[in-house]
């Protein structure tokens, strides 16, 4: 049986049914994208005509693919989803031809300068009918920390990527793939990182609150403030005010509509930023790093990043070193009839 490599460090690899013999093309598709993607998918046509493509590019916070296929039908189990880790989600983009999906008893037709922003926590559909698509699988945690709790219930999973910040969303997207060659994993997780920025405005839409006294925009500008400055130690609700020319008053209220707090928000953004640094290749003491990121103490940020992620921070390094020893480890077998393909 054909199996995928473990996603790694930082991972290429391209399956097609071109040199499988016609008779044998649908279970070799059916057996590659399976093991790559976690999806179950059954050619709907003529197994002796079928044609499939599919190019992964992946690390072990996010995974960018496109596939390419005549005509396949692909789903998701209850149980395939109660396995998936992080509530993850998943971006599908549609670049030709035609995308039918089903979830929570709805049908969406997605055509070129559309997308579907799935769910993995329950049960998925999608057909492909001569389609090419690209995938984008997110971590939950990674969006979830982006979108207040009620942008997330009422979050578009349809979205319009034919104009405006959709399609500068898919102009990143195709950028990734044509210098997947020339990135690195912290480079590729950092572009990630910021696609998911734009997808999470996307899919919120104008939904800051029309209050009085502009709270939509006091927040909207507290938040970049404070993504910018996360590292400063001295950063508060009080300095935030200050250096934007407001009461604290008002900071403390525009988050409060937003479900959150100065010293909640302050924390998540260095979070993030102690996140991101971990996957970096240069290797930081963790007392350094939190020293770095605004953090008053090791144990400070020891605390505060099990609660976020689930583990301390040099347990997550060492996860992320190991998935990319995973690489050399893992076997991939492969069809003697088949290949794979490494594209650049």
């Amino acid at each position: 049986m054909t199996t995928a490599p473990p996603v790694s460090s930082y991972s290429i690899a391209s399956w097609t049914t071109d040199d499988v013999r016609p008779p044998e093309r649908v279970e070799y598709w059916m057996s590659v994208v399976s093991a790559a993607t976690r999806y179950r998918v059954d050619p709907t046509c003529s197994p002796g005509t079928f044609r499939g493509r599919l190019l992964r590019i992946g690390t072990a916070a996010y995974t960018l693919g496109r596939a390419s296929a005549d005509c396949a039908q692909g789903h998701r189990t209850a149980a395939m989803a109660s396995e998936e880790p992080h509530g993850n989600r998943t971006l599908m983009v549609t670049i030709r031809g035609e995308l039918l999906v089903s979830q929570d008893d709805q049908q969406f037709r997605i055509g070129p300068g559309g997308a579907f922003l799935a769910s993995s926590n329950s049960r998925f559909e999608a057909k492909l009918d001569h389609a090419d698509i690209a995938l984008l699988t997110i971590p939950g945690a990674e969006m979830d920390s982006r979108l207040r709790p009620r942008t997330r219930r009422s979050a578009s999973r349809i979205l319009d990527t034919d104009r405006g910040l959709g399609r500068v969303l898919v102009g990143i997207l195709g950028e990734l793939f044509a210098q997947r060659a020339h990135l690195s994993a912290a480079e590729f997780d950092a572009v990630c990182d910021r696609l998911v920025d734009l997808l999470c405005m996307l899919a919120a839409g104008d939904d800051r609150p029309e209050t009085e006294g502009g709270l939509g925009e006091v927040e909207a500008m507290v938040r970049r403030y404070l993504r910018e400055h996360a590292t400063d130690p001295g950063l508060t609700g009080a300095t935030v005010a200050r250096a934007l020319g407001w009461s604290l008053r008002q900071v403390q209220l525009a988050l409060q509509q937003a479900g959150t707090t100065p010293r909640e928000l302050i924390r998540e953004e260095r979070l993030a930023l102690v996140h991101e640094r971990l996957r970096s290749p240069v290797h930081i003491v963790i007392g350094e790093l939190a020293q770095i990121c605004g953090f008053s103490s090791n144990s400070a940020l020891s605390t505060a990043f099990r609660q976020r992620y689930g583990m301390s921070p040099r347990e997550f390094r060492a996860q992320y070193l190991l998935d990319a020893d995973d690489t050399t480890v893992g076997a991939v077998r492969v069809h003697s009839h088949a290949r794979v393909v490494s594209e650049t």
